[in-house]
């Protein structure tokens, strides 16, 4: 397989070393690798030369990342992305914009502790529906609510569909659409509405940013509820023994996320995702099926730490039951 430009950088590049350089050629040389290898052209000279100033400035924060990871023992690598070029206010902005509800549900479901020894449970080949990508929305919270049903569909009904975030963006009016939600807010909508559309009948046109109008809609899944988990300890029992959950954490530091297991992270939710996997072994990790395509992370997944609620993914682990 043929790697890409940015992907043979990082391969040579561990964490340890350095991508912000003072040296003018070898700032435009990456500048432009960047441009070529995801396809970014702006619109005047100034505001190429804006976002080459970005571009520069998140190379410093790329190296603080890495130091941070080597200083706590963590493995995971930090470079070049397609969000180089975005400011960290525009990527806040953009991507992560979930809206956590001033008080979340306390009735969580506890169970007995995981097996320490079985490795690497991944139900993504099980499971899960490909990686899809939100674009410039901040709709995390519908397309983690939509493959949460999607995957307990999977796992309940023994069905397979690819269902409409779109529906959820656009008709949810508890939340913000482009602007942000939060799953439990999609799960009671989709409960409402009588279930969710599939992709292919509702399809995502909030790519651009724009959240539209609600349309009318032919649900093919509908969910009767939906419950949550208590704790880390129960949530990777869970996963182990039974399926995938929806969470919401703090993904601020995953714009320059390239592979490896994350380690160093915050506490302030702003994303909601997908917990498809889990190693609760020492040393062991969660695996995360993020919605931002399959270029960025490991082909649109992370690894993050397991045993330390790494983002404060423990925060609002749920699944749903299908009627």
């Amino acid at each position: 397989m043929k790697l890409s430009a940015v992907a043979v950088l990082l391969a040579a590049a561990p964490a340890s070393a350095s991508f912000f350089t003072n040296n003018t050629n070898a700032q435009q040389n990456m500048w432009s690798t960047f441009k070529t290898e995801y396809g970014k052209q702006y619109s005047t000279v100034k505001e190429d030369a804006k976002r080459f100033a970005i571009f520069i400035e998140n190379m410093r924060i790329v190296d603080e990342r890495n130091a941070a990871e080597l200083a706590n023992g963590g493995e995971a690598v930090h470079g070049i992305t397609k969000f180089a070029d975005l400011s960290q206010d525009e990527f806040k902005a953009q991507y992560l914009t979930s809206q956590p509800p001033a008080q979340k549900s306390t009735d969580r479901i506890e169970l007995p502790a995981p097996k320490s020894d079985s490795g690497l449970v991944d139900w993504t080949n099980v499971y899960t529906t490909p990686v899809k990508d939100q674009g410039y929305c901040g709709s995390c919270w519908a397309f983690s609510a939509t493959e949460q049903i999607e995957s307990d569909y999977m796992r309940q009904e023994g069905g397979y569909e690819i269902l409409s975030p779109e529906q959820i963006v656009q008709c949810d009016s508890t939340s913000y659409g482009c602007s942000g939600g939060w799953t439990e807010h999609a799960y009671r909508y989709v409960k409402t509405a009588g279930g969710l559309d599939t992709e292919e009948d509702y399809p995502y046109t909030s790519y651009s940013g724009l959240t539209g109008t609600c349309s009318s809609s032919t649900p093919v899944v509908s969910i009767s509820g939906y419950s949550t988990i208590s704790g880390e300890s129960s949530m990777a029992s869970y996963v182990q023994s039974t399926g995938p959950l929806s969470v919401c954490l703090d993904a601020s530091s995953w714009s320059s996320y390239s592979s490896g297991i994350l380690s160093v992270c915050g506490t302030s939710v702003d994303h909601c995702v997908q917990a498809v996997g889990v190693d609760a072994s020492s040393g062991g990790y969660w695996k995360v099926r993020n919605s931002w395509g399959t270029s960025w992370g490991e082909s649109g997944f992370i690894r993050l730490a397991y045993g330390s609620n790494t983002c404060d993914i423990t925060n609002d682990p749920t699944y749903v039951s299908i009627a």
